[in-house]
């Protein structure tokens, strides 16, 4: 296999060599030979049966349920609404497109997000070719891509970020192909690839502007000079703004209130200090971190030396932080990797180049199967974290969960449960806001009724643990890791028992845990529910206890025990303070978390 591509040349002028002169524009991953072809599609098809294997079973959490709650809303609505959920309405209305075609939404709805994984793969080698001329750091860049343990994450997640990645590496490569043939119809298809990137998520104006700067500081000869020779990319993609802006402009109120509620409204610029914790979201901790690093410095290093377009990816990654800074944008960690998420291939094929030119320097025959080794070896590295999303799945069963209490409940019967879980087991419900109650609400509900007869017996579902879902695969890792530490076993075998009384029925699924409440009257009923709090709480600071002490404090208002309210809310603020989620995260966030008695 060559390392580099026969006959490849670079753009060029007789008069001025730029940035864009050197790189090698004529070249995709059509210029691949057969076997080479032959290796991408085996990464494809191997990164496939991956995501289908990690999809298989697998239910939707967190921010997917809210993309199912706006599926049942009309397409009018879809794109004329800008809400904490619906920030992606374009990706949305196909969704919706999806399950009306399948008459469900189920896991065909992930058909769309995984295509779009997929296509990074061969959309990630072009990129490397056209930078590198090496088809080495083409295919490692692409294998890379294929296992990193972040984008799988995001692979069959019903949410934009998949199609964020995807369109962003077409728009680069469509612009670096319109820069070698500037005709009209390359400037066509540069222009469509930023409206549908546009079209997919906002966040990717970034990629565009970063994109129009290259191409004004590659044009500085006169105002003139320059619209004239971009003017077959520029009135393309001046249609393409106009679009965008009558596909948005009704949205911009609503965008305006939802970016200053999740955004914070800080005088800029913010820190960026978060950076590092996003590098360790997509690479991982301990080796996967340390070798990530040591690579990135050798890939930066050859593209210092020797690889000099790499260097345009750097500026490429640089744009979306020190933009979000200046518009004063501060989130918690998790949301700038999902915002940032165009970055990572780019990130990957550095270090790409980094595994090759570490290689190269053995100067021997073997540095095609020393790369290949140092490429597994991360992997490797990586499996941890791969592996940790698949026993999340098994530790947090919502899908068992569902189907027993479907079997089980009655007419009046409600769910209690954190608003977590009870927003994950809203999708196996056709009537959630009356089946599913948050602990308050339920106790607003019957407080004026506690001497009658209990309209129905209440099923408490709670988590042994915070955490949940792991939005990264590192926190699914570490939630295996701490699993046998950390688990709080509250079982009616151990402390329930121990302390004495009568026992609730307590039904356990993994990670979930179901307990039944009953009474003659709503009176003994919660009398019921308080003793078993206490027994299952005992005192004890867990972050996972936070809403049991939360809803102690509403019950001893309605059933005076001679126990301060207070007391029981001091318990819950120090199961906050312990909670791994609030770490890290901005002051306005905190303060809105807060706000959740019940998270």
């Amino acid at each position: 296999m060559l390392d580099s591509v026969p006959g490849a040349s670079v753009s060029s002028t007789d008069q001025r060599r730029t940035w864009l002169d050197v790189i090698y524009s004529n070249l995709s991953s059509r210029h691949l030979s057969r076997g080479e072809r032959l290796v991408l599609a085996g990464i494809c098809l191997c990164s496939l049966i991956l995501l289908i294997a990690l999809q298989h079973g697998r239910l939707f959490l967190g921010d997917e349920i809210g993309t199912l709650r706006y599926l049942k809303q009309t397409p009018g609505y879809i794109l004329t609404h800008f809400r904490i959920w619906l920030t992606m309405n374009y990706f949305i209305l196909a969704e919706k497109g999806v399950a009306s075609l399948c008459g469900a939404t189920d896991w065909r709805l992930t058909i769309l997000p995984i295509g779009a994984a997929i296509a990074v793969i061969p959309l990630t080698a072009s990129l490397a070719l056209r930078l590198t001329d090496s088809t080495r750091t083409a295919l490692l860049g692409a294998t890379l891509v294929a296992f990193n343990p972040y984008l799988l994450m995001l692979g069959p997640t019903i949410r934009a970020y998949s199609f964020l990645a995807a369109f962003s590496l077409l728009a680069i490569n469509e612009f670096f192909h319109w820069n070698q043939w500037p005709g009209w119809w390359n400037g066509v298809r540069c222009a469509a690839a930023v409206l549908f990137l546009l079209l997919t998520h906002l966040q990717a104006i970034y990629v565009v502007v970063f994109l129009v700067l290259l191409l004004i500081v590659e044009n500085l000869s006169g105002i003139k000079t320059f619209l004239w020779k971009s003017r077959t990319l520029l009135i393309p993609l001046s249609a393409a703004a106009m679009l965008v802006g009558l596909a948005y402009w009704r949205l911009l109120p609503d965008m305006a209130r939802v970016n200053k509620y999740w955004g914070g409204g800080y005088t800029p610029p913010t820190n960026m200090g978060y950076i590092p914790r996003v590098f360790a979201m997509y690479m991982g901790n301990g080796y996967a971190a340390f070798l990530s690093v040591v690579l990135l410095a050798a890939g930066s290093w050859s593209a210092a030396r020797h690889k000099q377009p790499l260097l345009l990816l750097w500026g490429a990654m640089i744009v979306g932080p020190i933009l979000m800074s200046l518009q004063g944008i501060a989130i918690d960690a998790g949301g700038y990797a999902r915002y940032l998420i165009f970055s990572l291939p780019l990130l990957l094929i550095i270090i790409a180049e980094g595994v090759n030119w570490i290689t190269r320097q053995i100067r021997m025959r073997s540095s095609a199967i020393a790369a290949w080794g140092l490429t597994l070896l991360i992997v490797a590295c990586w499996t941890p974290c791969i592996h940790a999303q698949f026993l999340h799945q098994k530790r947090w069963p919502f899908a068992e969960v569902a189907r027993s209490l479907h079997a089980q409940m009655h007419k009046d019967d409600v769910i209690v449960a954190g608003w977590m879980v009870g927003f994950t087991l809203s999708q196996f419900f056709d009537d959630p806001d009356d089946r599913i109650l948050l602990p308050n609400k339920y106790v607003t509900k019957i407080s004026n009724k506690l001497d009658g007869p209990a309209s129905g017996r209440i099923f408490y579902v709670t988590g042994r643990t915070r955490l949940l879902p792991p939005f990264t695969p590192v926190e699914a890792a570490e939630m295996h890791r701490r699993f046998g530490r950390d688990q709080i076993v509250i079982s009616a075998s151990d402390n329930r028992a121990i302390l004495g009384g009568p026992e609730a029925r307590i039904q356990d699924f993994g990670q979930i845990e179901v307990t039944v409440y009953s009474g003659d009257t709503t009176r003994a009923l919660l009398q019921e529910w308080r003793e078993d709090l206490l027994r299952r709480t005992a005192g004890r600071i867990y972050p996972s206890f936070q809403g049991d002490y939360e809803l102690l404090a509403l019950l001893e208002k309605e059933l005076p025990s001679g126990q301060s309210p207070d007391h029981w809310r001091a318990l819950a603020e120090r199961c906050r303070a312990e909670d791994p989620v609030m770490r890290g995260i901005p002051p306005h966030m905190q303060k809105q978390a807060r706000l959740v008695s019940f998270p």
